[in-house]
């Protein structure tokens, strides 16, 4: 029993400590012999807070969009919190939250960078751009 906690627990550091995001949890070289991933089948529960939004996965604001939509953006956030900031303010219409390590976003200005736990937030209609592994829109929903 010993040993075998300690492979889970060796599998799920290498996994932490990827280089780039989702590496292992895209290819899962080390689960090939256990046949197809059972998780799929567990009925996804959605939190309270989420009920009042629209999530669309792997996406961020488009490098190239116009940016004078932004709000604001607050970093090191939970979900949770950046749903509650989107309720409590009726001029943000959507945002994303960073569920990765990091994102740069280059500009011909420059560069946006954000960060694991950072929400950035919007009026007006989302122009989202691809985002795989980094971060999910969230849209209000019209009452």
């Amino acid at each position: 029993m010993k040993k075998i906690a300690l492979i889970a627990t060796a599998t799920l550091i290498a996994c932490s400590a990827s280089a780039r995001p989702n590496d292992c949890c895209v290819n899962r070289p080390h689960l090939s012999g256990y046949g197809r991933d059972l998780t799929q089948d567990i009925p996804e529960i959605t939190s309270p807070l989420l009920v009042g939004f629209e999530k669309v996965p792997d996406v961020a604001q488009f490098k190239n969009a116009d940016w004078n939509n932004v709000v604001g953006i607050s970093r090191n956030i939970t979900l949770a919190q950046a749903c509650e900031i989107a309720n409590q303010d009726p001029t943000i219409t959507y945002f994303f939250h960073m569920k990765g390590r990091q994102m740069v976003l280059e500009t011909k200005g420059g560069y946006r960078l954000f960060q694991h736990g950072d929400a950035v937030f919007f009026t007006g209609t989302p122009w989202w751009g691809s985002a795989e592994g980094f971060s999910d829109g969230y849209i209000k929903k019209s009452n």
